[in-house]
């Protein structure tokens, strides 16, 4: 058995920080920063759309976040999603997104689908 993996981060605020690194993590700790500003972070999976007018264009970035020293809020991993801004959920939070997200799919958006179609063949 191999011993768990940690870092060593430089903060402004608790110099040298020694903590575990999740193997989920990419690695990349900036230093100078607070203590509390530390996080793990995995590599984002993007959502890449075909635009007609701009070819491939990323909507939506995710991956796992995890602040360990976080005064406030979870310190536990979290899934951190990009639409116009940073979101955090966590398992059940992500759950009703996902929810969401297909819903939107298979409702109102397969919806103005069909109806496009409809006035494409009238034409």
């Amino acid at each position: 058995m191999t011993a768990p993996r940690t870092v060593t981060v430089y903060t402004a605020d608790h110099g040298d920080v020694t903590m575990p690194e999740p193997s989920w993590c990419t690695g990349v700790h900036p230093a100078e920063g607070y203590r509390v500003d530390i996080e793990h972070q995995a590599e984002e999976i993007e959502l890449t759309v075909e635009t007609p007018c701009h070819g491939p264009v990323v909507v939506a970035k995710a991956g796992l976040l995890q602040r360990p020293f976080a005064e406030i809020g979870p310190k536990a991993p979290l899934v951190m999603v990009e639409f116009d801004e940073l979101h955090e959920y966590d398992s059940e939070s992500l759950g009703g997104l996902l929810d969401s997200l297909v819903a939107w799919a298979i409702g109102p958006m397969h919806q103005l689908h069909e109806r496009l179609r409809l006035l494409e063949d009238a034409q």
